[in-house]
C-alpha cells in the first residue's frame, strides 16, 4: 500500500466522521447530538480578536437618536 493510498483512506475516514457529526448535530434529540452541535459551534467560531469583520469605529458608533432618525426619514436636513 503506497503512501497516497494511506493518505486517501485517512482523508476518507475524516470526511465520513465530519459528515456523521454534522448529521448528528442537526437532529438535536440526544446528548450525543448536542455534543456534536457544540463541537461544530466551537470549530466554526471566530476569535473576536482576529475577526476582520469587526471594526471599532462601527462598534463604538452611538448611531442615530430617535429624533435624528425621524428627521432623516422625513428628508429634513440638520
Amino acid at each position: 500500500m503506497s503512501v497516497t493510498d494511506k493518505q486517501r483512506k485517512k482523508e476518507n475516514r475524516g470526511a465520513a466522521l465530519q459528515t456523521w457529526i454534522a448529521r448528528r448535530s442537526s437532529r438535536n434529540r440526544t446528548l450525543i447530538d448536542r455534543i456534536c452541535r457544540r463541537l461544530i459551534e466551537k470549530a466554526v467560531a471566530t476569535d473576536p480578536a482576529r475577526d476582520f469583520m469587526r471594526d471599532p469605529l462601527i462598534d463604538n458608533d452611538p448611531g442615530f437618536d430617535p429624533d435624528e432618525l425621524d428627521r432623516f426619514q422625513r428628508g429634513e436636513s440638520v
